[in-house]
């Protein structure tokens, strides 16, 4: 619930072609854009803020921006962009933890 507004505030200050999408699940959250720049200085300042009113912060080991051809890790799963066609696979870590299981 807390986080309940980061799509709105992303829309009242991007338009379309800013190409800025929010994807959420529970206290998770990934943001996309066009360029790491608008990403670093125009939106990472807004959500910081956003959570900072309700007593939240980023977690500084969590928060990276990188490019979709280098991918990132999110709820378990590996995405990246690979010869243009979008991949999501299980992550390595979460890969290595069931096998962990199984072994046990």
């Amino acid at each position: 619930m807390a986080l309940d507004g980061i799509q709105t505030l992303l829309d009242d200050n991007f338009k379309k072609p800013d190409k800025i999408h929010f994807v959420r699940y529970a206290d998770d959250f990934i943001v996309t854009g066009r360029s790491p720049e608008m990403l670093k200085y125009k939106v990472k300042p807004l959500i910081k803020e956003f959570l900072k009113i309700r007593g939240l912060e980023l977690s500084e080991k969590k928060t990276i921006i990188t490019h979709i051809d280098d991918g990132f890790d999110f709820l378990g799963f590996n995405v990246r962009k690979y010869k243009g066609k979008l991949l999501i696979k299980p992550s390595k870590s979460s890969i290595k933890r069931i096998k962990v299981s199984v072994r046990e």
